[in-house]
């Protein structure tokens, strides 16, 4: 009897083991297949109940020098920095230092009898304040980005900017205000944002391969930034870091976000009142909490998980990072090419992680840049029509679809960016981003009414599209 009990529990543990294997090679044939689209270049990592069950690397961290990427590579992370940036304002709220309902102006000197001086530290934290984003610039990519400021010089560029609308009432994301938080954090601690993070933050939950990133570091084991455009890879625009403090400067690995997950989990950091208070869903549909979305997440037609996420990009690098706070589990990937489907690959890695099949199509954007590399857009267009009608093999990211207008548009392809700016509309026509960006097309083009017009659909379809508010002002014309 104790013989086959022996056995029984012997083949119960196969049984486990070879499951836990069969979704091991899940989790890699799915991202194998990604990175064999162009579609990721970088790291992944995914936890449940607290460990660790995949990691892998693909691609290079380097071209220039075939240096590959490993799991150990650092990533520039993007706006993942704000949560991070969330968890160190809310260190100095446990410690008094930090009160969320009082207002800049009663911390910031700078701030007093200036719009934003009425704005409070839990509706910066929540993107509840009615600041705006850098996008209201018209050149700020990629002249302003470029440029080195002092903390004060760039809190001179926004200061004055009037409020989107009463905070508290809305949602609009402001980077701007993350960075003015980071600032904060400064002027609080008589620190700088990067040791304070460091001291507050990685020193103690032993994230030793993340910092805050300025351009004149040398950091070991960094990956390089790349745009995959049109079939190839070229190296990414430069922007200068100085303008991202506490929105999108730091670098980090899975493993450390990985820690930070559990240091979250585990109210390492923060109490957890603080900690369930960081994770409430905020105003919808964003209902971003401080520093995280928390949403739920359909991983079948039936079947939902409440979930914290953050997405980032920065020049040549993409992230995305899920949480699972009932089972203690998360995904996140860090890619160094941009642009790439984040949401659909983290979608995809949180259904093996819950079992549930996964059929990976082919990204027709991804398609047709080889197209227009060899035939031009107006053969890829037309080849557009036939493969969407291909559903069981291909699929329309309408993302990535628009960025490769953009790419058009940024590299003087005008005519080009039109013809592919005009198709995601026939597709997508209530699609914000693909309305904003035909605009922007259109006044490139000298065709200012058309222009126009498609800037007014984006406010109709989205009210609080800055940058689409802000073509308008500057031609001079009412919103309506």
């Amino acid at each position: 009897m104790k013989y086959k009990h022996v056995i029984l529990s012997f083949l119960l543990f196969s049984r486990l083991l070879i499951h836990a294997q069969s979704r091991e090679a899940e989790f890699s044939q799915l991202m194998k297949t990604y990175h064999d689209y162009n579609m990721f270049d970088g790291a992944v990592l995914v936890a449940e109940q607290g460990k660790i069950i995949y990691q892998g690397a693909f691609g290079m961290a380097n071209h220039e020098w075939n240096i590959p990427n490993q799991v150990d590579t650092k990533f520039m992370i993007g706006s993942v920095s704000k949560p991070l940036t969330a968890m160190l304002v809310l260190t100095y709220v446990q410690k008094g230092l930090i009160n969320l309902d009082k207002t800049l102006g009663d911390y910031l000197p700078e701030f007093r009898n200036r719009p934003a001086g009425i704005v409070t530290i839990r509706q910066l934290l929540s993107h509840t304040s009615g600041m705006p984003n850098y996008d209201i610039m018209k050149n700020f990519f990629p002249v302003m980005s470029r440029r080195s400021f002092t903390r004060e010089e760039y809190i001179k560029i926004y200061r004055d900017s009037a409020l989107a609308f009463t905070p508290g009432s809305r949602y609009y994301y402001s980077s701007w205000g993350y960075f003015t938080l980071g600032y904060l954090v400064e002027k609080i601690s008589g620190k700088s944002y990067a040791q304070a993070m460091k001291e507050e933050i990685f020193d103690r939950i032993g994230m030793t391969h993340s910092g805050s990133y300025l351009h004149t570091q040398v950091v070991p084991q960094r990956a390089t930034g790349y745009d995959y455009v049109l079939g190839t890879y070229q190296s990414a625009d430069f922007r200068d870091q100085s303008n991202t403090m506490g929105t999108g400067d730091i670098y980090s690995t899975v493993e450390d976000l990985f820690k930070f997950h559990l240091a979250i989990t585990d109210n390492r950091l923060i109490s957890k009142e603080l900690t369930s208070e960081m994770l409430q869903p905020g105003i919808a549909p964003a209902n971003y909490g401080f520093g995280w979305f928390n949403k739920t997440f359909k991983y079948t037609d039936r079947d939902s998980v409440f979930t914290n996420f953050h997405l980032g990009m920065t020049e040549g690098f993409m992230s995305f990072f899920r949480r699972i706070p009932s089972t203690n589990s998360m995904v996140l990937i860090l890619c160094n090419s941009s642009p790439t489907d984040f949401f659909g690959i983290a979608n995809n890695l949180a259904k093996i992680l819950y079992h549930q099949p996964v059929a990976i199509k082919q990204p027709i954007h991804k398609k047709m840049e080889t197209l227009i590399a060899e035939k031009g857009v107006v053969a890829a267009v037309k080849e557009y029509q036939v493969l969407k009608a291909d559903t069981g093999h291909y699929y329309a990211d309408r993302i990535s679809l628009c960025f490769l207008a953009e790419q058009l548009l940024t590299m003087k392809r005008v005519e080009d960016a039109r013809l592919m700016a005009e198709n995601n509309i026939a597709e997508f026509p209530s699609f914000d981003m693909a309305n904003c960006i035909l605009g922007n097309v259109y006044l490139q083009l000298g065709k200012k009414e058309e222009a126009a017009l498609y800037y007014r659909k984006t406010l109709k379809i989205s009210p609080f599209y800055e940058e689409a508010r802000s073509r308008l002002k500057e031609m001079g014309l009412a919103e309506q």
